[in-house]
């Protein structure tokens, strides 16, 4: 058990035995109220997602003596992730927890991730850029734009791959094919870069835009195209390139938590940052599993060498500068997250 935890224990059982002693009492000294809100997130109780969503609330209802009453709204019941930003400023919902390249419209800086530099690069490096002075940027600018406050590190959903319906070695192979987009300047660049025709696809569009043959290559994420049993709308191979990286911004709206008591808000808080090692690693699991999900269904999972997207990054890279402004990105975080790229890789 380490040692944030036990000072909070610590700190509740105190309160507890001298009650109005403190001049803040801490959870389960004070009369009990209950704190009801609501969290919106998109994806099926089958998702990675929502399985550590599901487990954290859990938590935080235990934890809080049921003082934090936080009911999961999944599966788009109240909004899709793209709609949550206007839902948490109007007070609709009270917490949720979106993508965040979904938050481009927001600041484009959640789309530094789409930029050349990142292409292939292991997760571990990844962490020190979210976690670092680039992610606490992009978060302050969410904080202010979005009138809400981060409650801590990000959640990783993991890479987003290549996946064809026929065999291929690497995006190199993507030359004269047409390759579904999930959208933005930066995604539909690289598609080019290698010679594809872009093609944006809704995401609901995609199994049977992919039966009819409307392309015959894409970037998604593994687990979602293991989910979705794109085996059976066509997809016969998935390289392991490591295209882009994406991770959940967990968020409550300010308002919602200004209402709690300070050491409910320690509590959210501290809870999210002890667990979330454990969560990024529920969530590296599920990628791995789609993988052996996907060979299980006759799909080949390709993994290029480390050298080989080594030596693709080498070559966009000489796109980055003119994505940038494009992007709308600020150079100064650019900077920064090249310096965190070369003291981790």
């Amino acid at each position: 058990m380490d040692t944030f935890k036990l000072s909070r224990r610590g700190l509740l059982a105190a309160s507890a035995a001298v009650g109005a002693s403190l001049a803040m009492p801490a959870i389960g000294a004070r009369a009990q109220t209950v704190f009801k809100f609501k969290m919106s997130t998109d994806d099926a109780p089958g998702h990675h997602r929502h399985a550590v969503v599901t487990k954290w609330l859990e938590m935080l209802k235990k934890e809080s003596n049921g003082e934090l009453d936080i009911e999961l709204f999944h599966s788009a019941q109240l909004f899709n992730d793209v709609n949550v930003p206007r839902a948490l400023r109007q007070g609709a919902i009270d917490m949720a927890m979106p993508g965040n390249w979904v938050l481009g419209g927001i600041d484009p800086n959640n789309d530094i991730f789409l930029l050349p530099m990142f292409f292939g690069v292991p997760q571990p490096a990844m962490h020190p850029v979210s976690d670092g002075a680039v992610g606490q940027a992009i978060n302050k600018q969410l904080e202010d734009k979005l009138k809400v406050k981060v409650i801590g590190k990000w959640l990783d959903h993991g890479y987003s791959d290549t996946h064809a319906t026929r065999m291929i070695g690497s995006s190199l192979d993507l030359k004269g094919l047409r390759v579904r987009s999930f959208g933005g300047a930066g995604t539909e660049a690289r598609i080019r870069y290698f010679g594809g025709d872009p093609v944006l696809v809704p995401w609901a569009e995609v199994p049977m835009a992919l039966s009819q043959g409307n392309f015959v290559a894409m970037y998604s994420n593994s687990a979602g195209v293991a989910s979705s049993k794109l085996w059976d709308s066509g997809i016969k191979c998935t390289v392991v390139e490591r295209q882009f990286f994406h991770q959940y911004i967990p968020v409550i709206a300010q308002g919602s938590y200004d209402k709690l008591p300070k050491p409910l808000q320690d509590l959210l808080i501290g809870s999210w940052a002890d667990h979330i090692t454990e969560f990024r690693a529920m969530t590296t699991a599920a990628q791995q599993k789609a993988f052996d999900t996907l060979a299980a269904n006759g799909v080949t999972v390709v993994r290029p060498e480390q050298s080989l997207l080594d030596d693709i990054r080498k070559g966009l890279m000489s796109t980055q500068d003119e994505l940038v402004p494009k992007l709308k990105i600020n150079p100064e975080l650019v900077k920064m997250a090249l310096s965190a790229l070369k003291q981790n890789t």
